[in-house]
């Protein structure tokens, strides 16, 4: 399997062009998920940064946010390799950054390309190539301050 498919990173890149014409920062929820048409996603040196030697617990939707159990942990070696441990099953795998996406590719799970949007200490994945919100993380060991009701 390619680690990364030009049609993904081909639509990722699109995306935060057409999103950088249109960057605005007058209307932004900072309670809700980012509207990728007003707002640029993280990219570069802070995007590998954020993952580089960091595990994020993750959440697959609003819902998850009362249960003190994440969905999901992600941990991203410096080295470029990944752990993802989904209700107890362990996929190990490869991570890394261009530009404004980062993508993931393991042994046994579907990878994916996504923009990484930021509200307070959260961070949002969102698909590169279709928008979509896919998870929300938190640094591991960080309280989330993104949810109304946690603030």
């Amino acid at each position: 399997m390619r680690f990364f498919t030009v049609t993904a990173l081909f639509a990722g890149l699109l995306a935060a062009n057409d999103v950088a014409s249109a960057q605005s920062t007058d209307a932004i929820d900072p309670f809700g998920p980012p509207d990728p048409t007003t707002e640029l996603p993280l990219e570069g040196e802070a995007l590998r940064a954020l993952f580089m030697d960091h595990t994020h617990r993750g959440y697959y939707n609003y819902g998850d946010w009362t249960d003190a159990d994440p969905a999901f942990t992600e941990e991203m070696r410096a080295d470029g390799t990944t752990r993802h441990d989904h209700d107890g099953i362990i996929a190990e795998g490869r991570w890394k950054v261009r530009y404004t996406v980062v993508c993931f590719e393991y042994e046994i799970l579907d990878g994916g390309c996504f923009n990484i949007f930021q509200r307070g200490n959260c961070y949002y994945a969102m698909s590169a190539g279709t928008a979509e919100l896919v998870a929300i993380t938190v640094l591991d060991g960080e309280t989330p301050d993104c949810e109304p009701s946690l603030a």
